[in-house]
């Protein structure tokens, strides 16, 4: 019975630990915090786990929106895609100058 308890904790402790994982690239600081704070961890402790949390969202999200650019960019051909939108559309441009005397 002991031993059923310890595996059912073990368990629920994985699972808070894989959420957090998982919360760290999809949760504002404020909900991880709110989150962690279940663990009762030293603050030293949980101000390090929420800088890493931050670094590995910032990674991610630069990685994910790498590997987007290029999956899309590799996919279309820009130079076909400029040419029909320049044969379509008529451009406009306009350029204002207005010269100041400098202070």
């Amino acid at each position: 019975m002991a031993n059923d308890d310890l595996q059912s904790k073990a368990t629920d402790f994985v699972k808070k630990i894989l959420s957090v994982g998982v919360g760290t690239i999809f949760l504002t600081e404020d909900a991880l915090r709110t989150m962690v704070t279940d663990f009762k961890l030293p603050k030293e402790l949980l101000t390090g786990l929420l800088q890493s949390a931050n670094n590995t969202r910032k990674e991610f999200l630069q990685n994910l929106s790498h590997e987007v650019l290029e999956t899309v960019m590799s996919r279309v051909d820009t130079a076909k895609v400029m040419a029909e939108f320049f044969s379509q559309n008529e451009i406009d441009i306009k350029i204002k100058i207005s010269p100041r005397k400098k202070d």
